[in-house]
């Protein structure tokens, strides 16, 4: 079978061979096995590389066993963001979010073209990294069924007084100060955020391209995205904790 994919992460196995996740269109999050692919004159050449969209052919010869890659081929290698740090960061970030959110095997079409226009987007010198990322992770996170609301109270149905609300990870609920303090609620399981942060999240992830650069707002809602992500993907590292800058 052949099927689009992005490469996400490549080891090499013995003398030779490699093990290879890749996040398919069709098939989803798969762990396969490349024999030969290390090697001097592997036939492979540079088309199972990390940050590689390619065109991978092979099979499941047994249930329960690792995917066999048979043949591949280069669709797109992003040139420019591997050539730029920064970039090359950002793009990182991206393969970790996939690898600590998609559940194995189970397809995410919608969630791979996100992924391939992500990387897209960090290629082209035009666009702002940091906008890219927020509406990568903010669009993924709403199909994959954690869609970050703006508006109202969970509870009590209000705009808080303070334009401050307390997200949960875990369901999604928005509390406002009053609700929040209620003897009923746990408060270190949630992360403060402010309303204009959602709204912008909220229009991000409706209006894809439509997005304008607000470097407060991206700044605060890459903050955000970081205490959601963390919660949800062991050993998650922040943006500012990486080399790159908000432009």
């Amino acid at each position: 079978m052949e099927q689009r994919a992005l490469i996400l992460r490549s080891v090499r196995y013995l003398e030779s061979d490699r093990v290879v996740t890749f996040f398919s269109r069709d098939e989803g999050l798969i762990t396969g096995f490349a024999r030969g692919a290390a090697g001097m004159a592997s036939r492979f050449g540079a088309s199972l590389e990390p940050l590689t969209l390619a065109l991978v052919m092979g099979r499941h010869h047994l249930e329960g066993t690792l995917y066999r890659i048979h043949k591949a081929a280069i669709l797109d290698t992003f040139a420019l963001l591997k050539s730029d740090l920064g970039r090359f960061y950002w793009a990182g970030a991206a393969v970790r979010f996939l690898l600590g959110m998609l559940p194995p095997n189970f397809p995410e079409p919608l969630v791979f073209d996100l992924a391939v226009r992500y990387l897209e987007s960090l290629a082209d010198p035009e666009d702002s990294p940091a906008v890219a990322w927020v509406r990568f992770a903010t669009s993924s996170l709403a199909l994959l069924g954690y869609q970050i609301l703006s508006g109202t109270c969970s509870l009590c149905r209000e705009k808080p007084w303070d334009d401050s609300f307390r997200y949960h990870p875990q369901d999604g609920r928005l509390l406002c100060s009053a609700c929040h303090d209620s003897p009923d609620i746990r408060a270190e399981s949630f992360v403060t955020v402010d309303r204009w942060t959602l709204e912008y999240l909220h229009g991000i992830e409706r209006d894809g391209e439509k997005v304008f650069l607000n470097s407060p707002l991206v700044e605060r809602s890459i903050t955000f995205l970081d205490h959601v992500l963390a919660y949800r993907i062991d050993g998650w590292k922040s943006i500012d904790s990486l080399p790159v800058t908000l432009s």
